[in-house]
């Protein structure tokens, strides 16, 4: 962040004088137009008077010379940060059409791009864009000057559904993905799904959240194995096993299997052997804590309601893709 110094007490108080004079100039003024219209002319105190209406114009000038370098520091601004290209030009490794408006990074500078608006759809990573937007990492040197910059990640929003890495995604959401540093594509990242999308035999509803993972990592430093993060947009229920499932986040191995679900609840009840568990109840897959001992098992956490006859299971419930009961945990 570049220091900016702040005003002065000195100069507040001038401008604070300069303000206060200005109005009660134009309030007098007022007063004596009123009363010079209404036939009760008097004669003003001419050297208070005097010298309240050179400081009031004197403000006034100020005032408008000021506005007048904004509006032309405004017109320098939309020049230097939000060009609008005249003729075709191919930046960011895209090919931009005539009349594309950009929002850069750096001034005058086209290629650092943090924002352009076509006229029409351009395909770009295999969607028809109609905006994208970057981020640009900026780099300065010890007095804040501009020395360079990287782009590092692009969402783009177009019309339709593009095809990204076997995935069905909705162009109306960004589509983001990573760049290289000199602005193509390096690999896609994250999405929202559209209608289509089934993996490991799961129907994934429109609006489900995907982003690519290298592997989550825990706090002791331990990286696991997903490679694709998933998360169901919430009243949406999908089913997995013998299971209704609502709020799930699932993530999936380099060949898109089911490899883990991280959270999820009932949205309906379920039963395994004797035990009743209750819609709401919270429900894993494959959880790492329990991994070593029940690989690939459910976990399932009972909810404080219950519903029916049958008896509710006081504590987490460990089974098999089968549904059947291998272990009762203690909480």
């Amino acid at each position: 962040m570049i220091p900016v110094a702040l005003p002065s007490v000195e100069t507040l108080l001038l401008l604070a004088f300069l303000l206060a004079t200005t109005l009660v100039w134009g309030i007098w003024t007022v007063v004596l137009v009123a009363r010079y219209a209404g036939g009760r002319w008097a004669r003003p105190m001419m050297l208070p008077y005097g010298l309240a209406t050179a400081i009031a114009i004197f403000t006034l000038w100020q005032f408008g010379n000021f506005y007048l370098q904004m509006r032309a520091y405004d017109r320098e601004m939309a020049s230097s940060y939000r060009p609008e290209l005249g003729e075709p030009v191919r930046l960011g490794q895209i090919d931009m059409p005539k009349g594309t408006k950009l929002e850069l990074a750096v001034a005058d500078t086209r290629e650092s791009f943090n924002r352009a608006v076509f006229p029409h759809p351009v395909l770009v990573a295999n969607v028809d864009a109609v905006e994208i937007a970057r981020y640009i990492a900026i780099k300065t040197n010890g007095n804040y000057e501009t020395v360079g910059f990287v782009p590092e990640t692009m969402r783009v929003t177009g019309n339709g559904v593009t095809l990204q890495s076997g995935w069905r995604c909705d162009a109306a959401q960004p589509v983001e993905f990573d760049l290289k540093a000199d602005g193509d594509v390096s690999a896609f990242s994250r999405c929202v799904l559209a209608d289509g999308n089934i993996v490991d035999g799961i129907v994934l509803p429109k609006g489900t959240f995907l982003r690519a993972s290298s592997g989550n990592v825990y706090t002791d430093g331990f990286v696991d194995s997903d490679r694709w993060v998933l998360e169901t947009p919430t009243g949406q229920a999908i089913r997995i096993d013998d299971f209704a499932l609502e709020d799930v986040t699932l993530a999936l191995d380099g060949e898109r299997k089911l490899y883990e679900i991280r959270s999820a609840v009932l949205s309906k009840g379920a039963t395994a052997g004797a035990l009743h568990f209750a819609a709401g109840s919270g429900i894993r897959l494959n959880s790492r804590h329990i991994r070593t001992d029940y690989p690939g098992a459910w976990l399932i956490t009972p909810s404080s309601a219950s519903t029916g006859s049958e008896p509710v299971s006081p504590r987490s419930s460990v089974l098999n893709r089968d549904g059947e009961i291998l272990a009762i945990l203690s909480d």
